[in-house]
């Protein structure tokens, strides 16, 4: 690679990163909801036999570990925490898991 190269491609690396970080919008994030089926329990701002993910975003609003945790709950299921009814874990991708976290923690007002 040229000396002349180098900014080029650190420039572009940057900018990937940059995006990959981007959160979603609502668009993409009810696009996830759809492929893996979170609607048949969620909405955004209703309680359906889950929370809303307006109530998920709110309850985990100060918590650092957030991210983490509702990952967690998505992939290996959750019971107790919302009610009687459990959640099943749910096989989503490691592509979209994290779009997914950020998009629902981003949901806090409305």
């Amino acid at each position: 690679m040229s000396l002349r190269a180098i900014p080029l491609f650190l420039a572009l690396t940057a900018a990937t990163a940059a995006q990959a970080d981007e959160p979603i919008g609502d668009q993409q994030g009810f696009g996830l909801m759809q492929k893996y089926h979170c609607q048949q329990c969620h909405t955004i701002d209703k309680n359906l036999s889950g929370p809303s993910l307006r109530a998920i975003a709110k309850h985990y609003a100060s918590d650092p570990n957030a991210r983490e945790e509702v990952a967690a709950n998505i992939l290996n299921g959750s019971s107790g925490a919302w009610g009687p009814l459990p959640m099943p874990p749910v096989p989503v991708s490691k592509e979209d898991l994290r779009p997914l976290v950020d998009w629902i923690l981003s949901l806090t007002s409305g």
